[in-house]
């Protein structure tokens, strides 16, 4: 995908803009801060923290667009940008990722993000239409020397090297700010979906271990949206509808709903 450029900290000052993102509500997201643009009045801060050493503080804080991808779900937030009257004063955070704040600020338009990436849009569709399927859904133990054999090469510490390799891919297929976005709807969304059927069902004892599948399965989620070609030997599992928990001597197999169909041992 070709690269997209956007303005930085210091051309936002430079030209005395920012942009802000809040909920379809007009409220932010932190501090619940109702905004009306109705007045189109300077809206000026109770107070202002001229600390550079503080990343946040006091004041209107605004951002590049860069930094809002990268920090919300653009598919569910709106991006506003302001323009800084003078003589508004403008603080910018040392070592600043995209952040900087000011005193007064001037509602300018509400930005379509989509007309900033064009690619956007199919993407809206696509998660406005996605509808997340939990994958776990045997009924019956597979076939246990399969299992076995998968789980052989699966290796220890899955959820942190499939999310590694899957953002990697995201990157190269797609770039940065999207995975977030994609992440919290259509990865978290599977997450939930499997936590949620199998919660009740698993014992205490290995919910740590079942979380992990369950993200997993986020992010095989993930990589069927966007049609990767990256594959672990977890997804193998997952492509068999279980939940497979290592537990001391044996694997233990969860299906459909936490049911648990049996232990392998190893």
């Amino acid at each position: 995908m070709e690269k997209i450029k956007f303005e930085t900290v210091e051309e936002l000052v430079q030209q005395r803009r920012g942009y802000k993102y809040l909920r379809p509500n007009l409220t932010s997201p932190y501090q619940g801060h109702q905004y009306s643009f109705a007045s189109q009045q300077i809206m000026v801060a109770n107070a202002l923290n001229e600390n550079p050493h503080d990343e946040c503080g006091a004041g209107w804080n605004l951002a590049t667009i860069p930094w809002i991808l990268n920090h919300c779900n653009i598919f569910n937030h709106i991006i506003v940008e302001f323009t800084i009257p003078k003589p508004a004063k403008i603080i910018i955070p040392e070592n600043s990722s995209g952040k900087f704040r000011t005193d007064k600020i001037k509602y300018k338009k509400t930005i379509h993000i989509e007309d900033k990436i064009p690619a956007l849009k199919d993407f809206q569709k696509r998660i406005k239409n996605y509808n997340p399927v939990n994958p776990i859904v045997a009924d019956e133990m597979p076939d246990k020397k399969e299992i076995k054999k998968i789980m052989d090469s699966v290796g220890a510490s899955v959820r942190a090297s499939v999310r590694a390799s899957v953002w990697a891919s995201v990157r190269a297929s797609v770039w940065d700010s999207v995975g977030d976005s994609v992440r919290d709807s259509v990865g978290d969304s599977v997450w939930d979906s499997v936590w949620d059927s199998v919660r009740a069902s698993v014992r205490a004892s290995v919910w740590d271990s079942v979380r992990d599948y369950c993200y997993t399965c986020g992010y095989y989620a993930i990589v069927k949206f966007f049609d990767l070609s990256y594959r672990h030997p977890v997804f193998n599992l997952i492509d068999l509808g279980i939940i497979v928990i290592d537990a001391k001597e044996k694997h233990m197999v969860f299906g459909k709903n936490g049911k648990h169909l049996g232990d392998i041992e190893k």
